[in-house]
């Protein structure tokens, strides 16, 4: 978890986290959730992912040409 908390990918209300040490009320607790531009909150993917996404596009037609020769 404090992973998480330090990859920013944890607020509450409004505000991100990245301070696992931080103090939050107790009428605040039903607001934490995971950031808006995280992948875990619906955001883009991370950039290996998007790399691997890429790569794997590109080679399914490149290996479809070469089986043809």
């Amino acid at each position: 978890m404090p992973v998480l908390i330090r990859q920013r990918h944890i607020r509450v209300r409004k505000q991100v986290m990245n301070i696992a040490s931080f103090f939050v009320h107790l009428d605040s607790q039903k607001h934490i959730d995971f950031s808006l531009r995280s992948p875990y909150g619906g955001g883009r993917p991370g950039r290996v992912k998007r790399r691997n996404a890429k790569k794997g596009q590109g080679g399914a037609g490149a290996g479809d040409d070469e089986e043809e020769d």
